[in-house]
This record gives C-alpha cells, structure tokens and sequence, in this order.
C-alpha cells in the first residue's frame, strides 16, 4: 500500500520539524509562506511527522491514483 500526506495549511505553524525528520522527502518547507508542503513523493509511513506536528496539521491516509 502506498500513503500520502494531507496538510491542514490553516493549522501548520512552520514549525518544520516535520518536513526536517520526514525519511522520504515527502513534506518540505515553503520559503515564502512557510507552511509544510507535500512534494508527492509517496510517504513510507513512519508517522514521526504527525507526533512532532504541535497544531495536528498533518495527516497521514492511503493514496489513490487520482491524487497524482
């Protein structure tokens, strides 16, 4: 099964832990806006990035053809 990462863009606080302890490259961290980003690189479901995120702006589901 392949995973993707949802962000809640009015939640994220540009903590960016996330996107720094993230194993696959699957969240970064936009410059300008500084809000997490997904980079649609699938995710391999670690969930570190959803234990560090203080506002619960991330979650982690299944992902679907259509998504891509």
């Amino acid at each position: 099964m392949k995973y993707t990462v949802k962000i809640e863009k009015n939640k994220c606080i540009g903590w960016s832990i996330c996107a720094r302890i993230c194993p696959t490259g699957t969240l970064k961290m936009d410059k300008e806006t500084k809000k997490a980003y997904n980079t649609n690189i699938y995710c391999d479901n670690a969930w570190g990035c959803i234990q560090v995120c203080p506002k619960g702006a991330i979650e982690i589901m299944e992902a679907r053809a259509w998504i891509y």
